[in-house]
């Protein structure tokens, strides 16, 4: 695909998993951000914040499992790396961890865009509150198992 041309960590890996490697380490602490701007009463940032992340991160997967798809391979589940227990169960816990992290996101944003007209803080704030801590949660999971899949397969 036109992303597949060599990445710019200077690793074996292309450029689209470069982006999406660099794009989910920076989404855990600009979550973190976006919270604190929620906690100090920005909640117009804080949802534009979220709602664009969301977006550009969907977008990002999309372009990613198309360039994996055209590609024709599996960088992590091939040849001698196929043998590793170790990282064929990173791979799956990285998917597990990716996917309920996403869903999870993707259904706070769907449930809180129209309860945001309303007095805020509300009713729903503590369990917005409560699942956005989990998506956070989820997504420096997502980062550092990514991030370790990233270095097994592209830099070691």
């Amino acid at each position: 695909m036109f992303l597949s041309s060599p990445g710019f960590l200077g690793t074996r890996a292309d450029l689209m998993t470069d982006v999406v490697v660099v794009g989910f380490v920076a989404i855990p602490p600009l979550l973190w951000w976006s919270a604190g701007r929620a906690r100090q009463g920005h909640h117009q940032l804080h949802r534009a914040v979220q709602s664009a992340t969301l977006a550009v991160l969907t977008v990002l997967l999309v372009l990613f499992e198309l360039n994996i798809r055209l590609r024709g391979e599996s960088v992590f589940l091939s040849g001698e790396a196929e043998a590793s227990l170790f990282l064929r169960a990173s791979l799956y816990f990285h998917l597990f961890c990716a996917v309920a992290t996403f869903l999870g996101w993707a259904a706070l944003v769907a449930i809180s865009w129209p309860r945001f007209g309303r007095a805020l803080p509300g009713g729903f704030s503590a369990r917005h509150r409560l699942c956005g801590r989990a998506v956070i949660a989820g997504t420096v999971l997502t980062a550092l198992t990514g991030a370790e899949l990233y270095a097994v397969a592209f830099v070691f």
